[in-house]
């Protein structure tokens, strides 16, 4: 009887085992970091996003001498690269971060800066975002997570063939909004100037546990690409088309 008990609790220990060991895979599952990593917000942190891109098709032929990426005398390796870093801090930090309160929504610093060779312009925005409502929803994501953000911006022209004293910049204002879910993601983020207009939106849309597919349009020009998440961070391959090329190009973000 003795041991028919001892094998008996050995039997419920393993079953417990299995149903706790279940339970925190689903949890974990369900509250898996890799998305807000790479697309949501923390009490602090830093994103640093470069990309590397090269002509991959030329659709019609040059104009004005143009050919789609940088091919002059002052050419350089940072003039295929765009160069991007974001930091946000949040500044009504209670100790405990969560982007599901219904009051008392997280509010953050947000600043940019974003260098871009192949237009050879630097893009630098400051200003503040604030957390979504608890139980926010989007269009075809259904309910999502993330913050809408607000700030001023400036467009500095950095064309090395311009004297330094004949370069502008232009002074604007900024509105963003980046939302996710467990499957998808949309970042957006439109500048606008006294005589122009940058939008830079992409929509995410998981193909497994860690590869996703995105398309949109990078200040105005249509891409479409694939990304896989490794932990916090964020490898990607992309494809787009800008004066009159097929632009192909590798991309890592990095979120600290």
């Amino acid at each position: 009887m003795k041991h028919y008990f001892e094998n008996h609790k050995r039997t419920m220990k393993f079953y417990a085992s299995t149903i706790i060991l279940l339970l925190a895979t689903t949890v974990n599952g369900m509250y898996n970091p890799k998305m807000r990593n790479n697309f949501g917000a923390n009490h602090a942190i830093l994103r640093l996003n470069t990309g590397y891109y090269s002509n991959a098709y030329q659709m019609s032929k040059p104009v004005n001498g143009e050919s789609g990426l940088n091919n002059s005398s002052d050419y350089s390796m940072l003039s295929n690269m765009r160069l991007g870093l974001e930091a946000m801090i949040m500044v009504n930090n209670r100790g405990n971060f969560s982007e599901s309160v219904s009051r008392n929504r997280p509010i953050f610093l947000q600043m940019k800066a974003q260098y871009d060779g192949l237009d050879k312009n630097t893009l630098v925005t400051a200003g503040y975002a604030h957390g979504l409502e608890c139980k926010a929803s989007f269009l075809f994501f259904g309910q999502v997570k993330g913050y809408l953000s607000i700030g001023a911006a400036a467009l500095m022209n950095n064309d090395p063939t311009i004297p330094a004293n004949e370069r502008t910049t232009d002074v604007g204002a900024r509105l963003g909004y980046n939302v996710y879910n467990r499957t998808s993601a949309l970042q957006f983020d439109t500048y606008v100037f006294k005589d122009k207009v940058l939008v830079t939106t992409q929509a995410y849309k998981k193909l497994g546990e860690n590869v996703l597919i995105n398309a949109g349009v990078s200040r105005n020009q249509p891409s479409i690409g694939f990304s896989a998440m490794i932990g916090s961070c964020r490898v990607g391959a992309t494809t787009q088309y800008s004066k009159n090329n097929f632009q192909s190009g590798v991309n890592l973000t990095v979120n600290f």
